[in-house]
């Protein structure tokens, strides 16, 4: 299930049906098993109170993420591998004032700029980390790019 829930003000910039099959494409291609995601978009203001409790760090941010993974299934060591499902749920919350304005900074729309951005807090989500290491942030920007290709969008990076 994917849920998304817009403030007021940004309602009419997202295609909630053209997200979310975004998201579920994304989602299949990260994760087996039963997924559960919900996006928030919101303003800087929001994000700056979220990423200053989580984050420590009392600024706006473009995108942030959470992810929640249990396992449930056979106890029973030999038979895990076979009958184990992955249960997947995560939380992306993203800014709509950095959308537009990054949107505006790379030359391309607000859709565009904001399925980036989910591409990105997706493989947050699949455990990628960019500040762990250069190699890891090699990997994760070529994971994003093969997810963006994968809903139609070539030669963002």
């Amino acid at each position: 299930m994917i849920e998304i829930r817009c403030d007021n003000d940004f309602r009419e910039l997202v295609n909630k049906t053209r997200i979310k099959n975004i998201l579920n494409t994304f989602l299949n291609r990260l994760f087996e098993g039963h997924q559960e995601v919900s996006l928030y978009i919101t303003n800087d203001a929001e994000i700056q109170k979220l990423n200053k409790q989580f984050r420590n760090k009392n600024l706006p941010t473009d995108i942030l993420s959470w992810a929640y993974h249990s396992a449930e299934g056979e106890s029973d060591e030999e038979e895990m591998n076979d009958r184990q499902q992955i249960s997947f749920s995560g939380e992306l919350v993203v800014s709509a004032e950095r959308v537009r304005i990054q949107a505006a900074e790379n030359g391309w729309d607000f859709e565009t700029e904001l399925i980036r951005l989910l591409a990105h807090g997706c493989a947050h989500l699949a455990g990628w980390d960019h500040e762990e290491s250069e190699e890891e942030e090699r990997k994760m920007l070529e994971l994003e790019i093969q997810l963006l290709q994968d809903v139609g969008l070539d030669n963002i990076y």
